[in-house]
């Protein structure tokens, strides 16, 4: 099997019995720390001008927007996502030679999982994929001395966990 059919392989067969307690409980610590620094960020101006350009292109109101309003899957992601990250006060994971953001994850993974109509327990094992993914790749293969940045690990640790959390043929 190769190393991405075994993440496939991964991302389809986890389940939250895979997680540790611990594990579960920290999760749902890093998503509250995360949800208090999107809070934190809504009265920027860039965060407003951001509001403003999702609310201009539009789309289905499908997913939620933190701070009020709805809409496509992918802007709110992107809007979530930024709102996560603009004060830079998210969770750090600390691997040699790498440092990431897991908790950049959040906003794609929760507005595929509200999109999917998916409850808590998915959402948090989708979340907890988006984890476990970066942070080994940051372990395993870092990056940073080859001139790349940490959001290499996170192309593959938000594609894994979207597509857990959505319904097989989205």
């Amino acid at each position: 099997m190769t190393q991405v059919e075994q993440l496939a392989d991964f991302i389809a067969n986890a389940g939250l019995i895979d997680m540790s307690a611990v594990a579960v409980q920290q999760l749902k610590i890093r998503v509250l720390d995360a949800v208090g620094c999107a809070l934190g960020a809504l009265s920027s101006e860039l965060i407003r001008t951001l509001k403003e350009q999702v609310d201009d292109f539009g789309g289905r109101a499908h997913c939620t927007l933190a701070g009020g309003g709805k809409t496509a899957p992918d802007r709110a992601a992107f809007f979530n996502c930024a709102l996560v990250r603009y004060l830079d006060f998210n969770d750090s994971y600390l691997a040699k030679g790498e440092t990431c953001h897991p908790s950049d994850n959040l906003g794609a993974v929760l507005a595929a999982s509200e999109y999917a109509n998916a409850g808590g327990r998915d959402f948090l094992i989708a979340l907890g994929i988006a984890y476990q993914i970066q942070c080994r790749l940051s372990e395993a293969a870092p990056v940073r001395n080859r001139g790349f940045d940490h959001v290499t690990q996170g192309a593959y640790s938000v594609a894994g966990s979207v597509a857990k959390a959505l319904p097989t043929g989205s």
